[in-house]
Parts: structure tokens; C-alpha cells; sequence
């Protein structure tokens, strides 16, 4: 080769010869082919470069991706335009071409910023203070009934009794209601204690499955008054926002603190605290003189400080909403948008319950297990006369004993020793109280609140 022989400094050598050949050649291919006249007008630019004086070859990938980041975007302008068209076809503007008026555009300005003002989530999830005290406050009720479920005379709260300054408050409680008859673990890990295993095929005055039964859905129906608090507070889900109309208006799907999607539980939750700490205060006295007045009084100030708690955050929230409505509500009508919808639905009317099926069944199941419920809480021992067989279920859960109907038989063969049986009649009761709950929150899921768009 000739280079080896100069003293001049080697050239590079060219990546594809064949470029500087079709560059020559450029003029006489556009005149004959016209077709090609982009590929030549590129192998024309590439050699121009070389030519004058270009060390490094420019890759023709880079040169297309550099025109294509140079080509302006769309997504603004056809943005901004949509907007516009929002903008006329809201205001009623006319197809021939003409501007709106600055009348349409601040209109429709104001229903945009109202439809589409950025909510943080902030907005949507329960404050903390709230979950806390529902958790802390619910949470030693449903210890409790889940030890008369799974642990039924088991003195587990004693544990906690440095709260309420008395170590065997649980123990007196449950002696008192004599719960302790079908708690045995002398056997260690072999023992019943308590549980499931306790319950038996036959029932006999001896092992007495009629109070156990009681016992038990006791606490399955504290469990579920206390759970329907509990579960949707703590584990409340993330809102997210609806991707169907995140470009035109930036809506949230999903329960929402700010929206009152949780006023109905925690006026329930309050109602239903309230009733519970006026039910073990009216026996706190009889309490005292059994040793258990520690653990009543636990369980009356929980209530109250749950009840309060829940009370000042529902009337803070239903008094910002109030406003938030009052300044959409203005905006609206100042934008001209509150007048009738497109169109009416009467499925999204705020007063369609979610099905009348389930409204109408829950009203029949619930009222007649209320009314029994309601009947073991206010008047123990009475026997229903249109319910069948009411009298053996009465005499089957021990209520003979400790509240027997007066002028009849069972008054005089257990008159004198019904006041022994005052710890079966609390048990009784507290299944009336929390049972009656459970009736009133499932009216209320069927009836107290509906569906449909709110505004």
C-alpha cells in the first residue's frame, strides 16, 4: 500500500466506501429517479460532512433518532386543542369558526378547575388518631370475646390488670358468671380449656350445653360488632384513581375519609358504645362487690372515650364536607353548570338502596332475631307466646333459673335462688346487648345508607 511509504499521517479509513461513489452520483440519480431522492439527499448530507473535514463518522441511527427528538410532539397541541373544543362545546359555541367570548372561557375555566382539582391522598385516608383509638378501644372487647369463643372461663384479661389497677378483676368476672364450669386444664396441653372441644353431642343438666351456647354466641356476636369497627378502620384500603377518567376529571375510586364513605360506621360504632358502657354501668355496683368492678370500669371508660372519640371526628368531618359542598356548589352555578344532568339515571339517584332483595330479607331475619334478642336484654325470662317452642328454649339456656316468669311454676321452685344466678342472667343479657348491635348494623347496611352520585 501506498500509505506505508509517506511520512504523512495515515487517514482513517472510511466505514462505507460506497457513500462517497452514490454522492458523486447524486445529481444524475435525482434527475432519472425521484422515487429515491430521500435516500440520496441523506448519503448527500453524510458525504458533505465528511468533506468538510468531519474526524468521526456521524452513524445515520443517531442522525434519526436526533431528527426524530427534534420533531415536535403533538400530545400538547392536540391537549390544548381538546380543551378548547371543551371549552366551546360547553358554552354553546357555534361551528362557523368564531372565537368564544371571554364570558364562555371564564366559565368554562371555573368548571374545569372545579372538576379537576388535585386531591392528595392525605385526603382520602382515616387519620391516624382515629385508627389507633379504634384499634386500642374495639381491641379489648375483642380480646374478650374471643375468650368466650375459643377460651371460654379462661382469665386472660388478668394479664392487662395493672391497667386498671387489679390483677384478678378477669377471674372474679368470669367466677361471677360462671363461665369457670367449662374451663379445666389440669391436664395441661390434654385439657379442654375451654374451647370448642367442650361442646357436646347431649345436653344434660350436668354439663349444661344450653349455658355454653350462650356463652359462646356471646362472643361470636361481640366479635362481630367489634370486627365491623375494627376491619374497616385499621385495614382500610388505598384509594386509586379511576384510570377510565383520569384525563378528563381525575376521579378516585375506593372508600374515602373526606367523602363520609365511614360516617355510617362510626355513627354506628358510637350508638353501639354508648349502649355497652350504659349496660355494664347499671351493673357496675353488683360488679364491685364480686371484686370485678376493675375490669367493669375498663370496660365503661373504653367505651366512652371511643364513643367521644368517634363523635368529634364524624361532626369535624361532616362540618368540612359541608363547606367543600357549599364552595363546589357556588362555583357551579357561577360557571353555569348547575343546572339537570344530561340525563337522569335512577339507578345513580342518592336514594337507591343497593338491592331491595337483601333489604326485604334482612328486614325479616334481623327484626324477628332482634325482637328475641331485644326480649333477653330488656325482659329475661318472658316467654314469646308466637314463637314455637319459646318456653324449652328459655328453660334449655338456664333463664327459668334466674329469671323466672311470676305466678308460674318455675317462680315457685326457683324464686328463692334466683338471685344466685345473677352471673347467668349477665351473660344472658350481654348476648341480648351485642346481638341486638349486630341486627341494628345489618339494618342499617340494608336500609341507613344508599348508593347514587351525591354531587
Amino acid at each position: 500500500m501506498t500509505m506505508a511509504g509517506t511520512g504523512t499521517a495515515p487517514r482513517r479509513r472510511k466505514i462505507f466506501p460506497h457513500l462517497e461513489n452514490e454522492a458523486k452520483q447524486s445529481d444524475q440519480a435525482a434527475a432519472g429517479a425521484e422515487g429515491e431522492n430521500s435516500n440520496y439527499g441523506r448519503n448527500a448530507d453524510s458525504k458533505s460532512e465528511n468533506d468538510a473535514g468531519s474526524s468521526s463518522y456521524d452513524n445515520a441511527k443517531s442522525r434519526r433518532s436526533k431528527k426524530q427528538s427534534s420533531k415536535p410532539s403533538s400530545s400538547s397541541s392536540s391537549s390544548s386543542s381538546s380543551s378548547f373544543d371543551n371549552v366551546a362545546s360547553r358554552n354553546g359555541s357555534n361551528d362557523n369558526g368564531a372565537a368564544p367570548t371571554d364570558e364562555a372561557v371564564s366559565a368554562a375555566t371555573g368548571a374545569a378547575r372545579v372538576d379537576s382539582t388535585p386531591v392528595t391522598i392525605h385526603h382520602h385516608l382515616l387519620p391516624l388518631p382515629l385508627v389507633l383509638t379504634v384499634l386500642v378501644c374495639s381491641g379489648l372487647f375483642w380480646i374478650a370475646s374471643f375468650r368466650d369463643v375459643m377460651a371460654t372461663g379462661k382469665p386472660i384479661l388478668d394479664t392487662l390488670g395493672v391497667l386498671w389497677g387489679q390483677d384478678d378483676a378477669d377471674a372474679n368476672f368470669v367466677q361471677y358468671t360462671r363461665s369457670t364450669r367449662w374451663f379445666d386444664d389440669s391436664r395441661g396441653w390434654k385439657s379442654k380449656q375451654g374451647g370448642l372441644s367442650t361442646i357436646l353431642a347431649a345436653t344434660t343438666d350436668a354439663n349444661d350445653m344450653g349455658g355454653l351456647f350462650v356463652r359462646k354466641l356471646s362472643g361470636v356476636a361481640g366479635l362481630a360488632f367489634h370486627t365491623s369497627k375494627i376491619w374497616p378502620v385499621v385495614f382500610h384500603s388505598p384509594p386509586q384513581v379511576d384510570a377510565s377518567r383520569t384525563a378528563s376529571r381525575g376521579r378516585w375510586i375506593g372508600a374515602s375519609w373526606g367523602a363520609g364513605h365511614f360516617d355510617p360506621v362510626l355513627a354506628l360504632g358510637m350508638v353501639g358504645d354508648v349502649c355497652v358502657s350504659m349496660f355494664y354501668l347499671a351493673r357496675l355496683e353488683e360488679l364491685k362487690d364480686v371484686g370485678a368492678g376493675g375490669i367493669a370500669m375498663a370496660f365503661i371508660l373504653t367505651s366512652l372515650v371511643e364513643a367521644f372519640i368517634l363523635g368529634l371526628y364524624l361532626l369535624s368531618r361532616r362540618m368540612n364536607h359541608k363547606t367543600i359542598v357549599n364552595e363546589r356548589a357556588s362555583a357551579r352555578a357561577s360557571s353555569g353548570r348547575a343546572g339537570a344532568a344530561a340525563g337522569y339515571d335512577p339507578t345513580e339517584d342518592p336514594n337507591s338502596l343497593p338491592s331491595r332483595i337483601v333489604a326485604r330479607t334482612v328486614l325479616i331475619v334481623s327484626s324477628l332475631v332482634s325482637i328475641v334478642s331485644l326480649r333477653d336484654l330488656l325482659f329475661p325470662g318472658t316467654i314469646l307466646s308466637f314463637l314455637p317452642r319459646d318456653d324449652i328454649y328459655l328453660e334449655w339456656t338456664g333463664a327459668f333459673l334466674h329469671s323466672p316468669p311470676p305466678d308460674t311454676v318455675e317462680a315457685d321452685e326457683h324464686g328463692l335462688e334466683a338471685p344466685l344466678h345473677a352471673g347467668d342472667k349477665l351473660a344472658s343479657q350481654t348476648l341480648g346487648i351485642y346481638l341486638s348491635l349486630c341486627c341494628a348494623l345489618k339494618l342499617a347496611s340494608a336500609f341507613g345508607w344508599s348508593k347514587g352520585s351525591r354531587g
